[in-house]
């Protein structure tokens, strides 16, 4: 049973369907529902608190486009790029069959890079959750959304406090029930680091990396640069955008930055391999002769030939 390439092929697809729905189980749904977020205080006299609330122009669907659609689309053109016009002497060739259909390279080849590009995603939230939850850092914009008071029956607030007192340290407070709703008020504690900046630079660091090494031909160089440069570019307007609406602070989006590119350098290199350069023996294998399995990608460098 074991010995059975289709057997071997569907296991290993169902294992990494397995790890997958982990991952993104734990980020999405366990660890929101299961871990408290960190009540920290703060000081009436912090300016850093006290910017107004504006409606952010960048939504989750557009998050959702930018890491999840882009990103399978850019691999999707790419692969069947090279398919096309990549010379088959440049490449080192395996087929694919599964239950006796023969599967297209660069089918196999987009499942690889886009089954990779997934689990760096959901390490990616994860890191973001567990971060969000145990530090609780207060947003830009807590003051004006949350209107804190304390005391007995919640009769003080920052408004009516002295100059002397303003920078007492507050941990034992509350929202005023009427000043924003629920779901705006669950956000007001998870600014560090930025989420959205986290998985666009992730998205986008993943996809500068990927064309490096997949584009490598001479011509497609200035095809490359564009597509980096325009990856580049989006990552840095989600980063414009979350300051300059008061989203988050501006350490919260430098570390959302390093955090994404981190994992997405971890992802194409220690995960994917994508850089590494070893001798592959070529053999000439009958025609007719169809090679089962799962491979990763290739195993010599695809850059800079």
């Amino acid at each position: 049973m074991c010995g059975n390439p289709n057997t071997r092929l569907l296991s290993r697809l169902v294992i990494d369907f397995l790890i997958l729905l982990g991952i993104y189980g734990a980020a999405l749904v366990v660890l929101p529902q299961q871990m408290a977020t960190a009540q920290r205080g703060f000081h009436c006299s912090d300016a850093s608190l006290k910017y107004p609330y504006r409606q952010p122009w960048l939504t989750k669907v557009h998050l959702t486009i930018a890491v999840v659609a882009l990103p399978a689309a850019f691999v999707l053109v790419v692969e069947m790029l090279r398919a096309a016009v990549v010379p088959s002497s440049a490449e080192l060739k395996q087929r694919f069959v599964f239950v006796g259909v023969r599967i297209p390279s660069f089918i196999s080849e987009c499942y690889k890079a886009v089954g990779v590009y997934l689990f760096g995603l959901g390490l990616t939230l994860l890191a973001i959750r567990l971060t969000k939850h145990s530090t609780g850092r207060l947003r830009p914009y807590f003051l004006d959304v949350c209107q804190p008071t304390w005391g007995e029956e919640g009769g003080e607030g920052c408004s009516g406090l002295s100059a002397e007192n303003s920078t007492l340290y507050l941990e034992d407070f509350s929202c005023t029930e009427f000043a924003a709703s629920q779901d705006l008020l669950a956000l007001v504690r998870h600014s560090f680091p930025s989420g959205f900046v986290s998985s666009s630079c992730y998205a986008m660091g993943f996809l500068i990396l990927y064309a490096q090494a997949r584009l490598f031909a001479p011509w497609l160089r200035l095809v490359r640069a564009t597509l980096q440069l325009a990856c580049g570019s989006l990552a840095l307007v989600v980063c414009w955008e979350r300051i300059s609406t008061y989203q988050n602070h501006l350490t919260d989006v430098a570390a959302g930055a390093a955090l994404g590119s981190l994992m997405a350098l971890f992802a194409t290199v220690s995960v994917a391999h994508l850089f590494a350069e070893v001798r592959v023996k070529r053999r000439q294998w009958p025609r007719n002769e169809q090679i089962y399995g799962y491979a990763g990608y290739y195993s010599r460098a695809t850059y800079g030939y």
